[in-house]
């Protein structure tokens, strides 16, 4: 197995496809560095996972916090060869609601904690002569609706960060993608009974593929990203939304 010994940062690890994503890598013989800031989340995945699992409750809108996060992983698992950016804070709130405390959390965990979690983890990979960042953006940012306009600029600065840190990362065999999911089912979407059949907003009906996405099928795109499938593949970001924004 290609994963097989390689050490994956994941941050917004805690539930939905963050957590997915780690039990996938561990599964697949990896040993994951899982950040979030809901700590009974981490504590019972690292009881059921064991040894290959990290839990690190941390608060990714600090830069001390994000040193403590990378010391951790690396003292725990001896370096890092993947860094999955997944946290972001959720502030959908209409536009005359937004506040400077909602809007600076939001930009500093979405926005600065990308960077910053990007330069540390090129920092190790680099010790190791290379490794993989995927970072999670959102259909949104292609078919925005109302209430969205802090998490569209979290996730527009996020592609404009891939392609940047593509570039500069490249000579150290960093490649550097994205993944924009389109409506994925995931556990709290199936609590609201979202994407059920007959019950699918204007919207999703109108998509090519007529469905929600499965967080399976994000989790599958972002191990092609981290691993030799796409070695050529740099600056990139794969939309996977059933065809959702070309129509």
């Amino acid at each position: 197995m290609e994963l097989e010994g390689k050490v994956a940062l994941i941050t917004g690890a805690a539930q939905g496809i963050g957590e997915g994503i780690a039990r996938r890598i561990i599964s697949e013989g990896g040993q994951v560095a899982g950040v979030d800031i809901q700590g009974e989340g981490l504590a019972s995945l690292e009881r059921e996972l064991g040894g290959s699992f990290l839990g690190v409750e941390a608060d990714l809108s600090r830069e001390a916090e994000i040193e403590r996060i990378f010391g951790e992983a690396s003292s725990k698992f001896g370096g890092i060869d993947i860094l999955v950016n997944c946290a972001v804070m959720r502030s959908n709130v209409p536009l005359d609601d937004i506040d400077e405390p909602t809007l600076d959390l939001a930009l500093a965990v979405g926005v600065k904690g990308c960077i910053l979690c990007s330069q540390r983890a090129a920092r190790e990979m680099r010790k190791r002569g290379g490794g993989a960042i995927v970072s999670m953006s959102s259909f949104y940012l292609r078919t925005p609706v109302k209430e969205r306009v802090i998490y569209v600029a979290i996730k527009g600065a996020v592609e404009g960060v891939t392609r940047a840190l593509a570039v500069e990362l490249a000579e150290f065999g960093i490649r550097v993608n994205a993944v924009a999911p389109g409506p994925i089912l995931t556990e709290r979407r199936k609590a609201l009974g979202h994407g059920q059949p007959g019950n699918l907003e204007e919207r999703y009906r109108r998509m090519p593929m007529g469905r929600f996405g499965e967080v399976s099928e994000v989790i599958d795109a972002v191990l092609f990203l981290i691993t030799s499938k796409s070695s050529y593949m740099t600056g990139q970001t794969i939309v996977l939304d059933g065809g959702m924004t070309i129509v």
